[in-house]
């Protein structure tokens, strides 16, 4: 599909300075420097050799000049010549034997050049070629000899060509490909032997061989081939044949090619290696025909492709350009210039020289691949070349993907939208005189402008009637030099429907005409400019109304039609910028009448104006809303279109799995058409197939034009053709779905369609979520609902009083099928019912429910369809709980239940009254509450009994008693009698209070003074006992009660309360005060009861003895949180020094079942950093896993023990400082009021020395506390059950309350 588009002519006039009129007889390109190295003569009258050097700017240097010694009768030639920059010197390979050596002074220096012989070949030399890396040269003396020389000349090999090379190869060739190698039948010709050729070749010389020896090597330089004529002495006579010879790079023969009849001298070996080039001319006969011919390096002829020329056309040369990606054949008047695509050969351009003589020679620039130039006489032209798409609009609705590929005389034209017909055919074909340079189609796609040498080719064309489309008829010719006598037209390109532009070139500048044709395919000139450079290419802007126009310089140049009104219209012409670089292909965009120009140049940078988009870019075509491009690292790439390109957002490479705008594609596959209107872009692979493919960010564009249209039915299928999320259907548009509801039901026609959708719908709004980036306006944040789009939609939470896009939707189609398809739609009404969150089944059930015995089929259906989107056995509960057994025999019929279990059921209920059967139902279904409800409506049982002694036991065993509360709140002897069994329940329940509020209300005191006691609710049960007027015996004995079990509870400042109070007991209530560490509320009331003598009875012994117990507290507290401090550090030391040592210290047996510790390749890696990965080695990246209730129960019992040594060590002591950190901050009070309390009984030692281990207690754990519990992120990695690494929470610090102290014993 791609051409080759001719970006630069430049002509150069040379001429030798010491001796006039020598002939231009070399080239070469001096890639290094830019410039040309000229060689000239030696002639017939001088045997003067001149060396000039021409730079890009046109400046002439003569590097050296000598007098050529000639050998023998014949004047010498110039068989090759290279120049070496690095060196700065020159070799030239003289015919007459002499390899000369020129050392070439710098510009600045005056010193003339020394011109050396550094070897001589007495035979002369017939051919001559250096090794592309510049090594080794290869010669063909003029006696048949075959030598290898050093960059020094040193000789590395020296064979003789004779005709006993040929016995070398025995060629066996099973003809693949060959015509007599396919199935012809079972008749006399399929009999044959297919590894037979019907003719053999013995390689008789064409009529028309020049004789000579020709070299050419392969592009690394590790063999080369040589084509020479043998001389085979025969039977009968003698035979003159042609022969390549393959050598290694050490000078020995390799193989030789097979005999062709007919085969020419020229040889070119393919720089890729894999095809060696010559030519044939086929015998006389019905097949005469001049080919080109290939061979495989063992001399195997591999196929061939006809030239389309004269049997007789003279051929002077046969050269590959460096990339192996064109053939130049070398005619007198012409190059012929052609490219394989899918093994099929085309004939791409045919260069013509200016001037009458015929060409001397052509030449491959040798790191352009697609610069070349050519010689005749004194003048040299330099041709470039870029593979362009001679292509079509891409703009709706003329967007066809019409693509022209130029095969010679043949046109071959394919609408890609129409028809894919795959390359080397083509839809339709368009004949003309010769090989145009360029071809292109209007904006309607009906017209077709072909460039040739001469003329211009109008061809008319018609899309029209797609059923019939005929190829296109040339209409009219307009000579080129009718337009312009003195240019070369190099370029053409349709401005708008008819109006074209044509490039035309000049010595040192370029010219435009812009033609208009009218109705009758006449021109009229309507402006012509001229530019003071060369033009490079042009392009039509997406709008159609103007052309860009880059010149050598990489400055754009616009040319724009506009409308004055009145039907007249202006030519404007303007500079719009510069690329950073000359550019072989651009393209013009106009965004909010701003005009964007995109480049690409040769190395692959992709260019907006001056920004740069790519740096690996291979393709790229530009629509009205988006860039598209394919790069180096096979991956498609889509750019939305802004006013702005500093603005062009551009996905990254990573982005391939998660961004519409990245996708990857095959391997070298370049775009070569897009069609918007079919969301599609066409590419061609490598190889030369052609591959559709419709990425997600074009269909979803045409997706919201169907939307915006209206048109719902498109934009359905284009979804579910291409698997978009449908919820776009609703996303992209709400307010227009919400009022257009019917018309999209009435679009979507199919219940199977609009099931579909429903069924898909999700409460995410996925044009800003999955398709966000398909949007220009995908950089800004969006905000929707309260909730960020870098949140986890997800995790939203939604209020009850707040309707999903679910429930919104699923309503809003209910309205419209209830009310317009109830009976046609009834599948898609119970799909919208269910589809809801939650499901309304019971709504569909109830719409199934409703249809009649004369539905018996649609009832069927509807059962079946409900069963398919829901678990039948809900449905089957769902079924039962509408109390409709018909419908849950259907229901049960289609679910795996056995008929022995629910048919008894259902049987049985039918034999009850209605309102049992609806008891017993809910009762099945767990529905206590709506079962109560029914009992209780019951009244009387079928023998005639109150049923209230059945709604106790039900209200007792289904805890109902609060709903039977309020069933039976009108009536008190009924709500008494189920509050006195609710009261019974809390007591069993061990809640207490609320139980004896119930038999307060009751007025059962005795239960309610029981159950106050039981749970130590001291004021309420001494309350009771005196409303219940108990003797003064049984209150102290509940009293003594109460006060054992507060003091049981730690509760001893309300146990002393009631000892005092109640018992009358002081001591006792003296010892509660003195444990709970109340010494000032004790030493209070020993004095206000006038009792001193307990002070030192009672109080001064607790007070020694809660010394001992803090003194003790504090002592073992120190040791624990030195020895566990020590041992963490040790811990963490070892575990980053060493950490195979930690993660493998323990013995087996205390290593953890989901725990791989291992030393092997599979398990280490996984479980090295990640102490509880929750998986093995061997599964820590699968999701599999071993973690069963019986090991998770082991692992925390080995979790909670903390065996020394195990991975669980370290865990247990951080958790073991916090329990220490809380135990210090509960103990803080006592130890304050233990202060005070020996402070006032003159204990004054005991409590400085107190409040100094306890304030040194909490400074040391300050100062290690953040040590502790500071755990690095890389300890903190978990594998979950699916293998996804996620981090445990960071640990909390304690807080470290401070010691309050008292100041007058803050001495020490």
């Amino acid at each position: 599909m791609w051409n080759l588009l001719p970006i630069q002519r430049s002509r150069i006039s040379v001429q030798s300075v010491s001796v006039p009129d020598l002939p231009l007889s070399s080239t070469f390109f001096d890639a290094v420097n830019d410039a040309l190295i000229c060689t000239f003569g030696p002639s017939e009258e001088f045997q003067c050799i001149e060396i000039q050097e021409v730079t890009k700017a046109g400046q002439v240097r003569v590097l050296a000049s000598w007098d050529s010694v000639q050998v023998g009768p014949h004047p010498d030639r110039i068989v090759d010549l290279h120049y070496f920059p690095d060196t700065n010197s020159a070799v030239l390979v003289l015919s007459g034997g002499n390899i000369v050596s020129v050392l070439v002074k710098d510009e600045d220096r005056t010193e003339e050049a020394i011109v050396e012989i550094v070897g001589s070949i007495d035979d002369g030399i017939a051919a001559a070629a250096w090794s592309p890396d510049e090594e080794i040269l290869a010669l063909v003396t003029g006696s048949q000899g075959f030598i290898l020389l050093s960059r020094q000349f040193d000789p590395l090999a020296e064979q003789n060509i004779i005709a006993d090379d040929l016995k070398i190869s025995r060629h066996v060739s099973v003809g693949w490909g060959k015509k007599e190698t396919q199935f012809e039948g079972k008749g006399v010709k399929g009999m044959r032997d297919p590894t037979i050729p019907e003719k053999i070749d013995e390689g008789v010389q064409s009529a028309m061989d020049d004789g000579k020896v020709r070299i050419s090597w392969r592009g690394d330089g590790a063999y080369v081939s040589v084509n020479s004529v043998d001389t085979l002495d025969l039977d009968v006579r003698q035979l003159l044949r042609r022969t390549i010879r393959v050598y290694s790079r050490e000078g020995v023969l390799d193989s030789v090619s097979e005999p062709v009849d007919g085969q020419e001298s020229f040889v070119s070996w393919r720089p890729s290696g894999n095809l060696i080039a010559s030519m044939q001319r086929v015998p006389d006969g019905e097949q005469r025909r001049l080919d080109v011919i290939f061979f495989e390096r063992n001399g195997l002829r591999r196929y061939e492709f006809n030239t389309r020329l004269a049997p007789n056309e003279p051929i002077l040369d046969l050269q590959w350009n460096v990339e192996s990606s064109v053939l130049a054949v070398l005619l007198n008047n012409r190059i012929q210039l052609w490219t394989m695509s899918n093994y099929y050969w085309y004939l791409k351009q045919e260069v013509y020289l200016q001037g009458a003589e015929p060409l001397a020679f052509m030449k491959w620039h040798p790191e352009r691949p697609l610069t070349m130039i050519l010689g005749n006489g004194n003048l040299l032209e330099i041709h470039e070349f870029a593979w362009d798409l001679f292509s079509g609009c891409n703009s709706p609705p003329n967007d066809n993907g019409v693509l022209m590929v130029v095969n010679g005389s043949k046109l071959m034209i394919t609408p890609l939208g129409i028809a894919n017909t795959p390359p080397p055919m083509s839809f339709r074909d368009l004949e003309i005189l010769g090989t145009p340079s360029q071809a292109t189609i209007n904006t309607t796609n009906d017209m077709i402008a072909v460039l040739e040498h001469l003329t211009i080719e109008l061809a008319s064309w018609s899309l029209a009637n797609r059923a019939k489309i005929s190829n296109p008829q040339v209409a009219t010719s307009i000579p080129l030099a009718a337009i312009d006598k003195d240019g070369v037209a190099r370029q053409i390109r349709f401005l708008s429907r008819d109006t074209f532009a044509v490039v035309f070139d000049y010595p040192g500048y370029s010219r435009i005409v812009i033609l208009r044709l009218n109705s009758d395919l006449d021109y009229d000139i309507i402006y012509v400019e001229d530019y003071n450079m060369s033009i490079v290419t042009m392009a039509t802007r997406t709008d159609h109304r103007a052309i860009c126009v880059e010149l050598a310089n990489a400055e754009i140049r616009q040319v724009s039609i506009h409308s004055n009104g009145y039907d007249r219209e202006e030519i404007v012409a303007e500079k719009i910028g510069r690329l950073p670089e000359r550019c072989s292909t651009i393209a013009e965009a106009i965004i909010q009448d701003r005009v964007i120009v995109f480049g690409l140049a040769t190395n692959g940078r992709l260019y907006a104006n001056q920004q740069r988009i790519s740096v690996s870019c291979t393709s790229f075509v530009v629509t009205e809303q988006h860039l598209a491009f394919t790069t180096a690292q096979n991956l498609l790439k889509f750019v939305h279109l802004t006013a702005d390109e500093s603005d062009f957002e551009v996905p990254a490479d990573s982005a391939v799995s998660a961004d519409e705008r990245c996708r990857s594609i095959e391997r070298g596959g370049k775009i070569v058409s897009i069609i918007p209107s079919k969301v599609s872009i066409v590419l061609q692979m490598p190889r030369g197939n052609l591959e559709t493919i419709f990425p997600r960010l074009l269909v979803l564009e045409g997706v919201r034009r169907s939307i915006d249209q209206m048109d719902y039915l498109q934009a359905f299928t284009a979804c579910r053709v291409h698997r978009i999320n449908l919820d776009i259907l609703y996303d992209y548009n709400p307010e227009q779905f919400n009022k257009n509801v019917e018309l999209f039901v009435a679009s979507l026609r199919k219940v199977e369609f609009l099931d579909l959708f429903i069924s898909g719908l999700t409460d995410e709004d996925v044009t800003k979520t999955i398709y966000r980036e398909t949007l220009p306006s995908s950089s800004t944040n969006y905000k929707f609902s309260g909730l960020s789009l870098n949140e986890d939609t997800s995790s939203k939470l939604i209020r009850p009083d707040e309707q999903t896009k679910v429930n919104r939707i699923c309503d809003a189609i209910l309205e419209v099928l209830l009310k317009s398809y109830r009976d046609t739609h009834t599948q898609s009404i119970i799909t919208a019912y269910l589809c809801k969150d939650p499901p309304a089944i019971e709504s569909a059930l109830t719409l199934i429910a409703n249809f009649g015995s004369d539905n018996q089929d649609k009832l069927v259906s509807a059962v079946e369809h409900i069963c398919f989107l829901q678990d039948v056995n809900k449905l089957y509960d769902y079924a039962l709980g509408l109390y409709d057994l018909r419908l849950a025999l259907l229901i049960a019929r289609q679910s795996q239940k056995d008929p022995r279990e629910y048919l008894p059921f259902i049987e049985g209920l039918q034999k009850v009254t209605p309102l049992r059967r609806r008891f017993l139902l809910d009762s099945h279904l767990g529905r206590y509450d709506k079962a109560l409800v029914h009992l209780c409506d019951l009244k009387y049982d079928e023998d005639g009994n109150d049923v209230f002694n059945e709604v106790e036991m039900f209200v007792v065993k289904h805890n109902l008693y609060k709903n039977a509360m309020q069933i039976y709140k009108y009536e008190p002897i009924k709500q008494y009698a189920i509050l006195k069994l609710f009261a019974n329940h809390l007591k069993a329940n061990n809640e207490f209070k609320e139980a004896g509020l119930a038999y307060e209300m009751l007025g059962d005191y005795a239960n309610a003074v029981d159950s106050y006691v039981l749970g130590t609710h001291w004021r309420e049960a001494l309350a009771v006992c005196s409303m219940a007027n108990l003797e003064p015996d049984e209150i102290q004995i509940i009293a003594q009660k109460l006060a054992d079990a507060l003091y049981e509870a730690r509760k001893y400042m309300d146990a002393a309360t009631v000892y005092l109070e109640c018992r009358r007991d002081l001591k006792e209530a003296l010892r509660s005060l003195c444990k709970g560490f109340f010494f000032d509320e004790a030493i209070r009331i020993t004095l206000q009861q006038n009792s001193p003598s307990y002070l030192e009875e009672i109080v001064d012994p607790a007070l020694v003895e809660g010394f001992n117990q803090v003194t003790e507290l504090v002592s073992d507290c120190r040791g624990q949180l030195t020895a566990q401090l020590e041992r963490l550090r040790e811990l963490r030391l070892k575990k980053v020094s060493d950490p195979m040592g930690y993660y493998e210290g323990p013995e087996e047996s205390d290593v953890p079942d989901n725990v791989s510790i291992a030393p092997s390749e599979l398990s280490t890696s996984a479980s090295l950093f990640t102490r509880y990965t929750g998986k093995t080695g061997s599964t820590a990246h699968t999701g599999a896993t071993r973690r069963t209730a019986k090991n998770k129960r082991r692992e925390e019992r080995k979790r909670a023990r903390g065996k020394k040594g195990s991975i669980y060590e370290e865990e247990y002591l951080v958790n073991s400082i916090r329990r220490l950190i809380e135990r210090i901050n509960e103990t803080r009070g006592d130890a304050r009021r233990l202060v005070e309390g020996m402070s006032r009984r003159e204990m004054h030692q005991r409590a400085v020395e107190i409040q100094r281990r306890y304030v040194e207690m909490i400074s040391n754990i300050k100062s290690c506390v953040v040590e502790v519990f500071t755990i690095s992120e890389r300890d903190r990695q978990r594998y979950d059950d699916d293998g996804n690494v996620y981090l445990l929470p960071e640990q909390s610090i304690p807080k470290v309350e401070e010691y309050d102290k008292l100041n007058i014993l803050d001495y020490n």
